[in-house]
Parts: C-alpha cells; sequence; structure tokens
C-alpha cells in the first residue's frame, strides 16, 4: 500500500513538473493527472505482479524437475537392486523396470542400456543338459536381448536407434533379434560366446552404424540371418570361430556397406557358413580366403 502512495505521489510529482502546470490549476486538470498517476501505479503494479509471477514459475519449474530427478534416481536405484537379486523372478522385474525408466529418460537413456548390457557381461555358465537349451538365467538375458529387439524394430513406441549396445564378451545361449533395424549407433558383440542354442537375426536390416562379431565363438549355437539385408554400415566378423553348430545366411541380400567374414575359422565339425549361390561374390561381401 506505501509503495503504491509513493509511487502516485512520485507520478503525479513528475507530471505536474513536466507539464509546467500553474500552483493552483483547473479542477478537469488535476482530475486529468490524477487519473494519469493512476494509471502510472498500475503499470507499476502490473509490470511488478508479471516479474513475482515469472519468479515464482521458474523456481516451481526449477522444483519440480529436482524432484522428477530424484524420482528417477530413486526408480534407477531400485531397478539396479533388482537386477542384482539372487532371485530369477525379481531379476526379471529389474530389466523391464530398467527399460521402463529408458524410455522415460532420455537423458539418461544410454546409462539405462549399459546397465542392462553389463549384466550380460557377466560372467556366466550356462547348464548346457537343461531342456531345450534354457536355465532360469538364460530366462534373464533372453529378456533383456528381447527388449533391447523391441526398441530397435519398426514401430518401436520408443526406438533406441543410435546408441550403444555393449555386449563384449557377453555368453548368449538365446537370443531373438530378428527383424531388428540398425540405422545409426553399434551393436558390439565381439569376443562374446555363443553356447549350444539358437540365436535368430533373421531379417535384420543394417543400414547404417555398425554390428561387431569380432573375435566371437559360436561353440554349437545355430546362428541364422536368414532374409537380412545389409544396405549400408559395417558387419564385422573378424576372427570369430564356429566351432560347432551351424550358421546361415540364406536369403541375404548385400547391397550396400561391408560385411566382411575374411578371417573367420570353421573347424571340421561345424556346418560352414551357407548363402545363397551368387554367379558373382554380392558388393560388400568379403569371404574366407578373400
Amino acid at each position: 500500500m506505501l509503495i503504491g502512495l509513493s509511487v502516485f505521489a512520485v507520478a503525479a510529482a513528475l507530471l505536474w513538473l513536466a507539464l509546467g502546470l500553474p500552483a493552483a490549476p483547473s479542477p478537469d486538470t488535476r482530475l486529468n493527472v490524477v487519473k494519469i498517476a493512476l494509471s502510472v501505479v498500475a503499470g507499476v503494479g502490473g509490470v511488478v505482479a508479471l516479474v513475482v509471477a515469472y519468479r515464482k514459475q521458474r523456481i516451481g519449474e526449477v522444483a519440480e524437475a529436482r524432484e522428477r530427478v530424484k524420482v528417477l534416481n530413486e526408480r534407477f536405484a531400485c531397478a539396479c537392486a533388482q537386477i542384482g537379486h539372487e532371485k530369477p523372478t525379481v531379476r526379471l522385474a529389474g530389466v523391464y523396470a530398467m527399460a521402463s525408466l529408458a524410455d522415460e529418460w532420455l537423458e539418461q537413456r544410454q546409462v539405462c542400456i549399459d546397465v542392462l548390457c553389463a549384466y550380460l557381461r557377466i560372467p556366466y555358465e550356462p547348464a548346457v543338459n537343461s531342456p531345450w537349451y534354457h536355465d532360469e538365467e538364460s530366462e534373464v538375458r533372453l529378456s533383456i536381448t528381447s527388449v533391447i529387439s523391441d526398441h530397435l524394430r519398426p514401430g518401436a513406441p520408443v526406438s533406441w536407434q543410435g546408441h550403444e549396445f555393449n555386449l563384449l564378451r557377453a555368453v548368449l545361449r538365446s537370443a531373438d533379434f530378428a527383424d531388428i533395424r540398425m540405422t545409426g549407433g553399434r551393436l558390439l558383440l565381439s569376443l562374446a560366446r555363443f553356447p549350444p542354442g539358437w540365436i535368430s537375426f533373421d531379417g535384420m536390416h543394417v543400414s547404417g552404424g555398425e554390428v561387431w562379431f569380432g573375435g566371437a565363438t559360436f561353440d554349437g549355437a545355430r546362428v541364422t540371418f536368414e532374409n537380412a539385408e545389409f544396405s549400408g554400415g559395417r558387419v564385422q566378423f573378424d576372427g570369430a570361430a564356429f566351432t560347432g553348430g551351424e550358421v546361415s545366411f540364406r536369403g541375404a541380400r548385400f547391397t550396400g556397406g561391408e560385411v566382411d567374414l575374411s578371417e573367420v575359422s570353421v573347424d571340421d565339425y561345424t556346418t560352414p557358413p551357407v548363402f545363397d549361390e551368387w554367379e558373382t561374390p554380392p558388393p560388400g561381401l568379403l569371404l574366407p580366403g578373400d
């Protein structure tokens, strides 16, 4: 109230001096000066109100952002704890909780992906004699690869394209990477080990980014790249070893990019890589002995 009266008095005095009004002006003149002074007070008050409202909004937004980050960090910690739990059912819940968090938390999506991939890099010896080449730990690992694949397929509600999936030295007994698209980023399976089981890359389309199998060991696994398409990017098998099982590229199309199989080693107990028969090698395909 006092501030408003002070502004009014100052505005009236300045107007009086600026207009050079006499000491005893007419009532109409005094009324006009009062009106103008009140308008000045209202304008100043409006500006002050806007500034105060803006500051409150900014403070509210900062507080909301801090609260959101706090909640996301709590969810991240909870999901990490679940993934590290001794019971496979709890670990599965943690996998899906971490994937959901990655969908919502764009700023830390790569970190969430790194946690999922790090789990697959933990040393693991599968129970080879388990029915259908399957056990509890394989189920957890299959769920992680399925979550990754679901986010790399066309039509995914939230795409993880362009990110890095570091599966270096991962042990995968079964995985479904069928129909994934690689338009950027990197899928690193270098030095990974594929024990007896089934891994599908059927229908995958690499049009950018990189897929690495350098030094991977296919130890009795059946790995299929049937109807895959390589139109860009790079797929590297440098130093991969097939020591049993089968790998198939039936129906694969090589229309660009680079697929390097030149350093692949195949032992006598392995079905050699199967390709369709071409009159000339497809562009970008380097076969053993090239």
